[in-house]
């Protein structure tokens, strides 16, 4: 139910940005900046939605018969799909800053904010909490 939704959207909020930044990123010449490997649009969905595959399938496996096969593969499917788009969400964001991120080999940017605005980052955190919002009164 409505737990277990929680905590999928947890799971993915923290795992595909911390997997993201932590595995994106190189130093060059005393300066930390993204890479393409999870900073490009195949690496971040990729990255994504591995995180929202793998778990579910470890869980489905160790608990055989909680759900019918049909529900499970729904599950998965899903669980896979909102993974990549949790990893769309995270390069959008980072599109919006200086930093940009890879398409086609290049670095490319729709805004050039510093990634520590307080302004942008308040007012996204405060737009993704009423999606959150939207998406539960929805479902209600």
């Amino acid at each position: 139910g409505i737990a277990a939704a929680l905590l999928a959207a947890l799971w993915l909020a923290v795992v595909v940005n911390y997997i993201i930044d932590a595995a994106g990123h190189e130093t060059r010449n005393g300066r930390r900046r993204r890479t393409a490997a999870t900073h490009s649009l195949t690496g971040a969905t990729a990255v994504g939605a591995v995180a929202g595959f793998a778990p579910t399938l470890v869980i489905l496996l160790a608990a055989p018969g909680a759900v019918s096969v049909y529900y499970g593969h729904l599950l998965l499917l899903g669980m896979t799909a909102l993974g990549a788009l949790a990893g769309l969400s995270h390069l959008l964001l980072d599109a919006l800053t200086e930093g940009g991120i890879y398409y086609r080999g290049r670095r490319w940017a729709i805004a050039h904010w510093h990634y520590d605005n307080g302004a942008a980052n308040g007012l996204f955190a405060l737009l993704g909490i009423l999606m959150f919002a939207a998406a539960f009164l929805l479902m209600a």
